[in-house]
């Protein structure tokens, strides 16, 4: 069990080839960027997949466990569980391996960034400023908040600060608070463009969490700045298509081949170019069912549909402007591969599904996954005003009555908005 697990890390390890290596500079007499180290790869933050062994030991554990409880099955996902061996591993490790990514993309905001943490929760904030609201999204011992310049409160509690040097941005700049939490803060302006953004990053470091095992300053330093893109490039080989109150982008050599009602309940699109299959279905969401949305519900019917327990699977809750996806990338280089993100709004479910061989089109896989993730809602403003949670209702249920979760949460957003 330990040997497959092992090599599903290895094999993981395929997204990330060590091209250059992450080269934050800084001026003469200027202090070094806390955390930066020369020897991950610039593209680092491209591998999503972050298990740790603290990971393994628990999926492993959790599969003994659930082999256990099945031996004489009396529910649907127990047999499932009894029959699939291997899945159980599988579906633990794929929920240790989740990232986030950050999507702006409305206004003046034209930005992409990552981090390899869990989302459990989402809200929107109203800024200081007049340039937009502020996101943030809430982990199990991580806060990622992203928006126009903000943190003035550190003024107050710094431990250092700095300037630095990156391709592709300018005016950067890093501040850090060291106590028993660790935060650091960054801002900068991308090169082509007027718009000046704040992120600021709250990382545990605790290494044997397997959700969060690297403190905030090695994070924000050789995850998030090498991650930070414009979106812009999107428009070179993809166009916006609308669907009553969604919006989604196809490649400009992909034709709509048709539009369809499947099993009465499915309404689909579907697209095609050289190497290419793509199919946008929407079904109306049950407000009895558990939401389809979640990344335990979409990590499980993956594995299980698909049952290709050892090929590199990576799994990123996707936030477009405040409001979450999940986004599941099975990539082989020069073989079939896919894509699937699944999202909603208020009435729909949306799911984008792409089939295809890199070797065979004109697309390459990073360009197919930046525009499967990006999507949007007319109605953006209205959906988001919630607390966007990414756990099922028992779990928040738990979080929201925890003494301690919900609290320090909302004390550090009060204190980053400053």
């Amino acid at each position: 069990m330990l040997r497959k697990s092992i090599i599903m890390m290895a094999l993981a390890t395929a997204f990330t080839m060590h091209v250059s290596a992450v080269q934050i500079e800084v001026p003469k007499w200027q202090p070094p960027v806390p955390g930066a180290d020369a020897s991950i790869p610039a593209n680092a933050y491209e591998n999503y997949s972050h298990i740790n062994e603290k990971a393994i030991q628990e999926a492993e554990e959790f599969s003994v466990k659930v082999q256990k409880s099945v031996e004489k099955p009396k529910i649907a996902i127990e047999k499932v569980f009894k029959e699939k061996t291997g899945l159980a591993q599988a579906v633990k490790l794929g929920e240790f391996s989740e990232s986030t990514v950050i999507l702006l993309h409305e206004g003046k905001n034209n930005i992409r960034l990552s981090v390899p943490n869990i989302s459990l929760r989402g809200d929107t904030v109203e800024s200081k400023s007049s340039d937009g609201p502020l996101f943030v999204v809430r982990g199990f011992t991580s806060i990622l908040m992203v928006g126009p310049p903000h943190g003035k409160e550190f003024s107050k509690r710094m431990h250092n600060e700095g300037v630095y040097t990156y391709p592709g941005l300018e005016n950067a700049s890093w501040k850090i608070l060291k106590a028993k939490t660790h935060v650091m803060y960054t801002e900068f302006t991308p090169k082509s463009t007027n718009t000046t953004y704040g992120i600021t990053y709250l990382g545990g470091g605790d290494v044997n969490d397997p959700y969060q095992d690297k403190f905030a300053e090695v994070v924000m330093s050789n995850y998030i700045i090498p991650s930070i893109e414009p979106l812009s490039g999107l428009d070179n080989y993809s166009h916006v298509k609308h669907w009553d109150n969604f919006s989604y982008r196809i490649p400009k050599k992909a034709k709509l081949v048709s539009e369809a009602l499947e099993d009465n309940k499915y309404e689909v699109r579907t697209y095609e170019a050289s190497g290419i299959k793509i199919r946008v279905l929407r079904f109306q969401i049950d407000p009895n069912v558990v939401d389809k949305s979640l990344a335990k519900k979409q990590i499980f019917a993956f594995l299980n549909k698909y049952g290709d327990l050892e090929a590199p699977t990576q799994y990123a809750t996707v936030w477009n402007n405040g409001l979450p996806g999940f986004l599941v990338d099975r990539y082989k280089s020069n073989g079939e591969s896919y894509l699937r993100h699944f999202t909603k709004d208020s009435e729909y479910y949306y799911s984008y599904r792409i089939d295809y061989d890199e070797s065979k089109s004109s697309y390459k896989h990073k360009q197919l996954r930046d525009m499967v993730e990006y999507v949007d809602f007319d109605n953006v403003e209205s959906l988001r005003k919630a607390p966007q949670w990414r756990i099922s209702d028992s779990h928040k249920k738990k979080l929201d009555a925890d003494p301690i979760f919900n609290p320090w949460y909302m004390e550090w957003i009060k204190i980053l908005t400053q």
